[in-house]
């Protein structure tokens, strides 16, 4: 019972409650002003009820009271406050808000009644008006569905002036997306308060398509490639619903593009100007640029600040934009790249290497001024995995495996980024600038942290140091005589303001240390010996060593963030080439298994737990074809054990129907492997395979007879990889070379020796490092012993090995029928420059040769020229369209040829 408190703050209490409540209604409503007097009224009239009333005695009942078309139990549906229970006031603050937030009223007051029964909680209610009728007329091009859900109006629906308003504007951003520009949407009905129909008329007008993009003054530059570094494009063949749509908004965002791109390519001075046009009906727009370009600038000088560590003529072996050249912004990202490497190399992981632009008084000449902030070395003290995701279930040691790094080393900046690509290479984790891998690196505070007991050596009755080293400062004499300008233009500026300076890529590195990496472990050991240890650590450095001090190395924590990406996959393809026919494909793939997880409960399985999050690959194909089919289980581990070496099992099943006989195969494959360096590797493989030949053509010769039926393999096959390539796929530089050697035992006795190798060169690129003409050298030499089965020697042709050939079209016969060779010597030379600005469609040139043959011997040697495109759809995958046509010049009679050879594929 309310007893022992006077009425006036009973009273006072109860405004506040009412206060409270019209806050409520003024935050959700807004305009409900009509609710606020009632509301007030009817809490201080219960006050001289509450004598009588304990607000802790249980609810009895909760009724609604003033509703006219919603029910009552609709509307206590929206409440939490059950009966039987007390009602705080706070449940009663929320179950109004509640009610609020349908939008279905205008007012509700909260009221209590005492009853013979019990304590009743009555919510008095004001109903909103309902609509009773939603229309859109004029819409042809947007279905009705999609109308809707963009105004969420419907029959039933609490009236609201506002949201109607509201509306108008969500039609007409509606259609301003799908390229309506003009699109007008009025509000015939449902603006004022006594409407209950809600009508828009809309005027959809023309859809506003780009038709045409044009450049005027550009000399430099191609259309072609100016039009790449747009936002806007074109309406295929003016054909709307193929792309083009017209974006006002992307205008500008166009012309600072291509500013930045001329600035990049040295035109500091270029002005462009930009003219839409319209057509009659406005369904058409034409863009055009109207570009003065102005001179190219070139680089007169270029000049060195605040190197110590090395000498200036060290640090221009890194700079390729000399003196002499035009200025060139990709080269110039590169040489900073090169430089910053350098000194992160040696742990300098903060060092900063910063061009400065000085503007000469000659137009067209700019000096370069490197400065360099070399800091001091740093070394890892611990790195630190940090995974999420919506439910991250993958290990530490997945994240923490790929780094080159470890606790004790040397920062070195090099190893540390190239430790992130392998990360992001992982397809357990996300990709992008926003959700992509990173690895943060904060330094250790010395004071805050306990280092090792060597940090502190000081030469007795001496001071440490605690101040940085100053930086050496020469006096500049070399702008005695040059006269530089007073403002340089701001515009040129920015473009050296948004250069980055920390390293973007790097060359393949050689490890820093050997052994076992302990991963996620705290390095503590001291700092290394110096190498005059007489002098310890003396701030003042070896006096029979350099001249300059030696900093005491500092100490760094690095952070690798990640976050899980969706693993699982299955995928569906279909392709067709020259070589297999028509083959379709089914794949089931996960790239973050684990085989020692397996479901202990269903929800693991309903929850992906179960087989997950070891960062081991799971895949799962199946390739029905009509000339071959495939079917094949793997698994492979990376890291095997936590360790740089790679464990893979795979069972397949394979059958192809060739010309001259049928092959049935059934096994299993074993490999290890280790990354020896970043560039080397070894791979070991068991392979067991059953393999059945059969439906022999007639005349069989003896070499095929004899392997007709059932057969073993047993092999043992070691192999040794040198990779250089900037790319695993359409690399445009390095190479790649591997050498193996395989023993089969048992049923067949006989040995095998194979190299290839793969060199890429880029003969030319445009200034801004895109179009690039590619050479590629390739050769295979293979040998194997006179026991080989007929199924396991050398055969060539095909868009694979040997164009302007069938498949297996190279080969020794025997009355007409392919019996493969134990020596085989292929190359290849191909020339892929692009036809179009964006590359999607590029031209080769190449030349096939080599033969094959019974004993090792060049005099059946064939030769092929040939051309072909290479198309890159993006819808069918990232694999190119292969198109090849392609004729001998040196061939043997028996030689089966083919002009046309293609490759489609489609992964989806």
């Amino acid at each position: 019972m309310i007893r022992g408190v006077s009425s006036d703050t009973r009273c006072g209490n109860a405004l506040r409650w009412a206060l409270s409540l019209i806050l409520v209604q003024i935050i959700i409503l807004g305009d409900c002003i009509n609710g606020f007097v009632p509301l007030i009224e009817s809490v201080c009239a219960q006050e001289a009820e509450k004598r009588s009333i304990n607000l802790k005695e249980p609810i009895f009942d909760v009724r609604v009271e003033g509703n006219e078309s919603i029910p009552a139990l609709a509307i206590l549906q929206k409440t939490k406050i059950q009966r039987g229970r007390p009602a705080t006031r706070d449940m009663v603050l929320e179950d109004v808000r509640l009610l609020f937030a349908t939008r279905w009223f205008s007012s509700v007051v909260p009221v209590y009644r005492k009853t013979e029964q019990g304590l009743v909680l009555v919510y008095k209610v004001k109903e909103r008006p309902i609509v009773e009728k939603v229309e859109f007329r004029g819409y042809k091009k947007i279905k009705l569905k999609r109308l809707e859900a963009t105004t969420g109006l419907k029959v039933g629906s609490p009236f609201d002036i506002a949201a109607n308003q509201e509306s108008v504007n969500r039609i007409k951003q509606l259609y301003v997306e799908r390229g309506y520009r003009f699109a007008e949407v009025k509000l015939l009905k449902g603006g004022d308060p006594g409407d209950r129909q809600v009508i828009f008329e809309i005027k959809e007008g023309p859809k506003v398509v780009v038709s045409k993009i044009k450049f005027r003054g550009n000399k430099f530059v191609s259309d072609g490639v100016l039009k790449t570094k747009l936002q806007t494009k074109k309406a295929p063949l003016g054909i709307s619903f193929l792309g083009g749509k017209f974006d006002p908004a992307t205008i500008q965002d166009d012309l600072l593009s291509l500013k930045q791109y001329y600035n990049g390519l040295g035109f500091f001075d270029v002005k462009i100007e930009e003219k839409v046009g319209y057509n009659n009906d406005k369904s058409r727009v034409q863009i055009e640029y109207t570009i003065n370009e102005g001179k190219r600038y070139k680089i007169r000088d270029i000049m060195i600040e605040g190197n110590r560590l090395f000498s200036e003529d060290e640090i221009r072996e890194d700079i390729n934009l000399v003196a002499g050249e035009y200025f060139n912004s990709r080269t110039l990202a590169k040489d900073v790249d090169k430089l910053t490497t350098r000194y992160g190399e040696l742990g300098h992981l903060f060092a900063k290497v910063t061009p400065q632009p000085r503007f000469l008084e000659t137009p067209g000449e700019v000096d370069l001024v490197y400065s360099i902030n070399e800091d001091k070395p740093y070394r890892i003290r611990k790195i630190t995995a940090h995974i999420s995701g919506d439910n991250p279930r993958t290990k530490s040691s997945v994240l923490l495996n790929p780094m080159m790094v470890a606790p004790g080393d040397l920062a070195n900046q090099r190893l540390i980024a190239k430790s992130k690509r392998r990360i992001e290479g992982n397809q357990v984790f996300m990709k992008g600038p926003q959700d992509g891998p990173r690895i943060n690196v904060t330094r250790v505070d010395p004071n805050k942290e306990m280092l090792a007991s060597r940090e502190n050596d000081v030469l007795r009755g001496q001071n440490a140091d605690e101040q940085p080293t100053q930086k050496l400062r020469h006096p500049n004499l070399r702008y005695r005589n040059k006269t530089y300008r007073q403002t340089p233009p701001q515009r040129n500026q920015d473009l050296f303001k948004g250069l980055k300076t920390e390293p973007v890529s790097y060359e393949s590195p050689q490890p820093q240390r050997t052994g076992q990496i302990f991963r996620g472990q705290n390095y503590d050991n001291g700092i290394p010996e110096p190498l005059n240890p007489l002098f310890g650590q003396s701030p003042l450095g070896d006096p029979m060593g350099t001249e300059f001090p030696q900093q005491q190395p500092g100490w760094v924590d690095l952070d690798v963030y990640a976050s899980e990406s969706r693993t699982g996959r299955l995928m569906f393809g279909v392709g067709v080439n020259s070589n297999a026919g028509v083959v379709g494909s089914i794949v089931l793939q996960e790239e973050n298994f684990d085989i020692l997880r397996p479901p202990r409960s269903m929800e693991d399985i309903l929850d992906g737990t179960a087989w997950r999050g070891g960062g081991q690959r799971f895949r799962a194909e199946a390739v029905p074809g009509n000339q071959v089919s495939r079917y094949l289980v793997n698994w492979t581990d990376p890291y095997f054990l936590d360790t740089n070496f790679s464990l893979g099992v795979s069972g397949f099943y394979f059958t192809r129907y060739y010309t001259d006989w049928n092959e049935q195969r059934v096994g299993g494959r074993f490999s290890l492997g280790r990354q020896l360096t970043q560039e080397w590797s070894v791979n070991t493989q068991y392979r067991l395979e059953s393999v059945k030949l059969y439906n022999p053509r007639s005349p069989t010769p003896a070499i095929v007879q004899a392997s007709v039926g059932d057969n073993m393999l047993n092999t043992f096959r070691i192999s040794l990889n040198h990779d250089t390539r900037d790319a695993a796929f359409l690399p445009a530089e390095g190479h790649l070379l591997e050498w193996a050697a395989e023993q089969a035992v048992g049923e067949y006795t006989y040995s095998r020796l194979e190299a290839n190798g793969s060199q890429y060169f880029t003969l030319y690129k445009r200034p801004d490092g895109g179009g690039r003409h590619i050479l590629s050298l390739s050769a295979q030499l293979g040998w194997t012993d006179t026991d080989t089965p007929v199924f396991e020697r050398y055969y060539a042709g095909g868009f694979q090995t040997f164009r302007g050939f069938r498949f297996r079209g190279v080969t020794p016969r025997e009355n007409g029928i392919a019996i493969g060779g134990r020596w085989s010597l292929l190359g290849s030379a191909q020339y892929m420059m692009p036809i179009t600005a964006d590359e999607m469609i590029q031209m080769v040139f190449f030349s096939d040769f080599g033969t094959v043959d019974e004993d090792v011997s060049l005099d059946q040697f064939r030769v092929s020229v040939g051309a072909g495109l290479r198309l890159t759809v993006p819808a069918m995958g990232p694999v190119p369209v292969a198109l090849d046509f392609s004729v001998p010049l040196a061939k043997e009679s028996f030689d089966q040829t083919q002009v046309f050879s293609f490759y489609v594929g489609f992964t989806r």
